[in-house]
């Protein structure tokens, strides 16, 4: 066999192996590859729309220097938190291209908890994050386990981060972080703490995962900071809102 025609099957079994994940997704995640009513743009499920599109969108990876693969339809990255899917679609215009979204390995997404002490102080954690390189004021939060309750993880998370005797747990609400990209949805959560346990600094465990500094601000001092620009974090910001909207933090005087 010649160097291209080992070429072409190792592609060949590349896709078809992407392709078998991607059906067994499908039967295991219906819900995922739903095309309701007046949907802007339809998931492919056909096999020959999905050839033809691959062949379509290889021809314009490949003209723009990219990688063959970048056309490949199915499951095409996944590991025990995520799982990455390129779809073949149609648009409104009958145009056909591929869209990559992430999808969390379980039917349920994270867990944030806005931390709040019985003095009214909302405690932040200074969080180094690989994704940008660089350090964040945040709330913990965290990937769920497998059957895990939502609500559980939120308890896992806080106690891993940050530490402390947890008073009261308040669902705040659902937050999908990234509605291009992600179909996951996390769920928010307010936990009261008790003023007299809140750690002064990070046990071992959460300086392993990067954080090394807390702060519990006031609500003005949280407001103050907010509009000056120094919390970037959108899970922090979401929490935040929900919670004031329901009237759960100290209003401005």
């Amino acid at each position: 066999m010649t160097q291209t025609g080992s070429e072409d099957n190792a592609v060949r079994e590349r896709r078809e192996a992407r392709l078998r994940a991607y059906t067994a997704l499908q039967e295991q995640r219906p819900e995922l590859f739903v095309n309701p009513p007046g949907t802007a743009y339809e998931i492919l499920l056909d096999r020959a729309d999905q050839d033809r599109v691959t062949r379509e969108v290889e021809k314009l990876a490949v003209a723009f220097g990219f990688p063959e693969d970048c056309a490949d339809i199915g499951v095409v990255y996944r590991d025990p938190y995520v799982c990455m899917i390129r779809d073949a679609v149609r648009f409104r215009s009958g145009r056909v291209n591929t869209y990559i979204r992430f999808v969390p390995q379980g039917p349920g997404g994270g867990a944030v908890v806005l931390p709040v002490l019985d003095d009214g102080r909302i405690v932040l954690l200074h969080h180094f994050r690989h994704a940008d390189r660089d350090w964040h004021w945040e709330i913990p939060r965290g990937f769920g386990e497998p059957d895990e309750e939502s609500s559980t993880t939120a308890r896992r998370e806080l106690l891993e981060e940050l530490g402390g005797e947890v008073t009261e747990m308040i669902h705040l609400g659902e937050l999908t972080s990234d509605t291009g990209m992600h179909s996951g949805r996390d769920q928010l959560y307010l936990a009261r703490l008790a003023s007299s346990s809140f750690p002064e600094m990070p046990g071992p465990d959460a300086r392993e995962e990067g954080i090394d500094a807390f702060r519990a601000l006031t609500p003005d001092e949280m407001r103050s900071e907010l509009a000056k620009g120094h919390i970037h974090d959108g899970f922090t910001l979401a929490a935040w809102a929900l919670a004031t909207a329901r009237g759960l933090l100290p209003s401005a005087p």
